[in-house]
């Protein structure tokens, strides 16, 4: 399959989520004309792909995209803030950037956890949000505590996968 016969289903995928997607990255970037062409860009990564139907959540690899198309944007422009701007207004621009970056990483995350499988998600929130044990867990479900192991093993990595790019910027800082 290619780019050009992505482009009906791709389109369509992108004119339901169109104004979300720049309400999102309005929030991030604090710019409209900067939402409206990373949504654009994103549109256009997305028609480009030969093959996208192995993607299980296009809506969601959409969304991933246009965050980390803003995160570039974001790094750009701290570099060239930092150069630009005297020291003594460094550590305001740091300290936007830092909440930027938690916001965009927040994000992953979340739609890590969204993107889990089923099992798998419900596994995670019962360990990390409702406190249960993977004793209980097991216990719930009528499976063994290996199995739980195996779910929350699983989740933490894709987790840890979504994050992985701003460890690298967080290490980068220090």
């Amino acid at each position: 399959m290619t780019a050009e016969r992505n482009a009906p289903e791709v389109t369509q995928l992108y004119r339901d989520i169109a104004n979300e997607l720049r309400s999102l990255l309005l929030r991030k970037t604090g710019n409209t004309d900067q939402a409206d062409d990373i949504a654009q860009q994103t549109f256009l990564k997305l028609c480009r792909l030969k093959y996208y139907r192995d993607i299980q959540d296009l809506r969601g690899y959409l969304s991933n995209i246009a965050l980390r198309l803003a995160i570039n944007l974001l790094r750009k422009r701290r570099s060239l803030q930092s150069a630009e701007v005297p020291n003594t207004k460094v550590g305001v621009i740091d300290h936007a950037y830092l909440v930027l970056m938690d916001e965009l990483k927040t994000e992953a995350i979340k739609e890590s956890i969204e993107g889990l499988p089923d099992k798998t998600r419900y596994v995670f929130l019962l360990h990390r949000y409702r406190g249960l044990g993977y004793g209980a867990i097991a216990k719930h479900l009528a499976v063994s505590v290996a199995l739980i192991e195996h779910h929350m093993d699983m989740a933490l990595a894709t987790i840890n996968s979504s994050v992985a790019e701003f460890r690298a910027v967080d290490h980068g800082r220090g």
